[in-house]
Order: C-alpha cells, then structure tokens, then sequence
C-alpha cells in the first residue's frame, strides 16, 4: 500500500514471537470434553501479527488481530464477534503464558476482561476468559477452551 519501502523496516523483535504458540489449526473443547469450536491462527505481516479466526460450535464466529507494539512495549488484541462484540486488549508474557486485559462498558455494566493462553507441554494451548464487574475483586469465567491441533 502506498510508498512504504519495505526495504527500510527494522527488524521484528523477538517479542513479535511471544505468541506463535498460538499459530496453527485448532479443535477446541470446553472443560467438559464438547466441542467448542475450532479456530485458525495464521501469522501476517511478514510474522509481525496474528490474525485468528473463530467458529464456535453454536454458529458464533469471530476474528482478533494481535501484534506486539513495540512503542508500548506490549501485546494488543483487537476482537470483532458476528454479534457486534469487541475487546480491545493489551498485556504481554507472565511467566510464560500470554496474559491481555482490557475494560469496557457492556449493558450498562462495568467490566474487567483478562484471557490467559497457557502452552502445555502436549502441545495444546489452553484459553481462559474472565470477567469482573467489581474492579477485580472476584473474577468468572466466560470462556475455557482447551486448543488441539486439528488432526491431518
């Protein structure tokens, strides 16, 4: 686009790879064994961003860009949902999991969101979504997927 000259791009930092755990094809089920989703995680940009893309088990779907911002020195999540839902998130590595928290208004209410991606060592990645309503004093749940490569 427009007269950008790739050729005078700086290096990506390393903290551009934090989150390419996250790259791949994915099955996700809930802490029940069910199907949630599935969900594709792509690296754009020459590696510089994540673009995902979500499709859950009941016809909800959605898209995220993720990208470290080095002139903030952390990650951002950028979320549409088909329902008109989004988030916009920033955080970075917490003893090795992706941690990205952001706040919002919803119907009226105040909310916290925090999602942490854990790497297990099989391979997968678990997400875990909370919401708090009262500044962080107590925290819920509103999403726990448990990420699998698609098999193939």
């Amino acid at each position: 686009m427009g007269g950008f000259d790739a050729s005078a791009q700086a290096a990506l930092p390393p903290e551009s790879r934090q989150f390419d755990f996250w790259i791949g094809e994915w099955d996700v089920t809930n802490p029940a064994g069910k199907a949630a989703g599935r969900s594709r995680i792509e690296a754009i940009a020459g590696g510089a961003g994540l673009l995902e893309t979500w499709t859950g088990a009941t016809g909800y779907s959605g898209r995220s860009l993720n990208a470290w911002n080095a002139a903030r020195k952390q990650w951002q999540q950028f979320w549409v949902g088909s329902d008109g839902g989004v988030l916009e998130l920033n955080g970075g590595l917490v003893d090795g999991r992706m941690v990205l928290t952001g706040e919002h208004n919803v119907r009226g209410r105040h909310l916290i969101e925090r999602i942490t991606w854990t790497p297990n060592a099989d391979g997968s990645v678990r997400q875990h979504w909370e919401q708090s309503a009262d500044a962080g004093k107590t925290w819920t749940t509103a999403f726990d997927g448990l990420y699998r490569k698609k098999a193939g």
